[in-house]
């Protein structure tokens, strides 16, 4: 098989194989045990969120999903993800995209940079895309809305059209 310019391997994605793969990446989120993403990526695999794009972090490895994982349920320690809708598939490359719901408080604290939690709720959308080298993930686009995740928690101060903050 011929590797794409992310590294995933080209052709027809199997299918099953996907939804299953999808499965086993939610409930190692769920099971909030860091860890266990690390077994499902290559070593040069790479995750880009919102989060990531917004702070300059660069998340590569199996170590580095883990971090991210960690980083992410210290904020949110009570974080469950569900799937909540039927995955699309790309043709000519190993990719498949999972749309999913999140919800949880922000009950922990962000660090860095220190912010503790509020307490408050959440919930929000978002949308995962994957490509595929054999049997494990080599890259992560992810889709969500983090300035609503934001102040779904309380930590947004962004300005308004004459200045003020919100």
């Amino acid at each position: 098989m011929a590797v794409s310019t992310t590294g995933a391997d080209t052709g027809t994605l199997d299918r099953e194989f996907a939804i299953r793969w999808y499965q086993g990446w939610i409930d190692a989120w769920n099971s909030h045990d860091p860890d266990r993403v690390r077994d499902i990526v290559t070593d040069d695999f790479v995750l880009d969120s919102p989060t990531t794009r917004h702070t300059g972090w660069f998340v590569k490895g199996p170590q580095g999903a883990s971090d991210y994982v960690r980083y992410v349920l210290c904020a949110y320690p009570d974080l469950i993800w569900e799937i909540t809708a039927p995955p699309m598939f790309s043709d000519g490359i190993a990719r498949a995209a999972f749309s999913w719901r999140g919800s949880g408080h922000f009950s922990g604290t962000l660090a860095p940079p220190g912010i503790p939690g509020t307490g408050k709720p959440f919930t929000f959308t978002g949308l995962e895309v994957f490509d595929f080298r054999g049997s494990r993930a080599c890259y992560l686009y992810a889709c969500y809305d983090l300035i609503g995740l934001m102040k779904q928690i309380g930590t947004y101060r962004g300005g308004s059209a004459k200045g003020e903050t919100q």
